[in-house]
């Protein structure tokens, strides 16, 4: 055996803060799929002195590698004495929630295994002031699909309820209502507020993306259809269009903690 696990945990970075290592096991997802809030992982080794490889794999429950760190070059103080590693990750995108199971390696070899929940962390009902003062004075936020290094985000009107952003999407693009790029299909998006009447944004974060189906997507297209300031004719007359050409996207900020 290339050497012993004697302690590991991963425990998400609000509580690492607090508690360390003794903190609640678990990583907290703003949506599922999404990228996971900042999270430790310790390990406390007992391994003969020298350089090895180490490496981490998160194997989700369907069994497959969720993701893969390593292998790193790292420096063991002996089997007498505990070496101690520590890393923080803060961009490990889960496409799977429930147990996961962390498997801890050095030079290819399994040395020790953790059992870590994953969940959704319920996102807040009422985003930060100034946030929501962003979205509340103005009629378009810019949408861009991560995953690209400079996304180019895109104009879109929207309505804003209870924390999160609504945003219409026609699948096929057209004259009548907006096409916004990568809806559906995007699991994360870049969200840009700007100010009412003022060319500099508020804020650009990140937002989750779900799109809405049956009752939610009639609840969402009820209050979108309110907020349509370029509507022409009743409610009733742009209900019935969108629900046979556009998708509707319910948008979380994620709103660091």
């Amino acid at each position: 055996m290339s050497g012993e696990l004697v302690f590991a945990n991963v425990v998400d970075r609000r509580i690492w803060d607090a508690q360390a290592e003794r903190g609640a096991t678990g990583i907290y997802l703003s949506g599922a799929p999404g990228r996971g809030h900042p999270f430790a992982v310790y390990r406390a080794w007992k391994v003969p002195r020298g350089l090895v490889a180490e490496e981490i794999r998160f194997i989700g429950p369907s069994g497959r590698t969720i993701h893969a760190w390593g292998p790193e070059a790292r420096q063991m103080a002996g089997s007498m004495d505990l070496t101690v590693e520590t890393d923080v990750f803060d961009e490990v995108f889960f496409d799977e929630t429930g147990t996961h199971v962390v498997s801890f390696i050095i030079d290819g070899e399994i040395v020790g295994e953790l059992e870590i929940p994953v969940y959704v962390q319920e996102a807040p009902a009422k985003l930060p002031k100034e946030i929501e003062d962003g979205l509340k004075k103005s009629d378009v936020v810019w949408v861009g699909v991560e995953g690209q290094s400079e996304p180019t985000t895109a104009p879109a009107w929207f309505a804003y309820k209870n924390g999160r952003v609504l945003v219409l999407s026609q699948r096929e693009p057209g004259s009548e209502e907006q096409t916004v790029p990568g809806l559906p299909g995007a699991t994360e998006v870049v969200l840009v507020t700007r100010r009412k009447g003022r060319d500099t944004s508020l804020d650009e974060l990140r937002a989750s993306v779900r799109m809405l189906e049956g009752a939610e997507w009639e609840e969402a297209a009820k209050v979108l259809v309110d907020r349509r300031r370029s509507r022409v004719g009743p409610p009733d007359e742009s209900l019935n269009r969108w629900r046979g050409s556009c998708d509707i996207a319910e948008l979380t900020p994620i709103v660091p903690a």
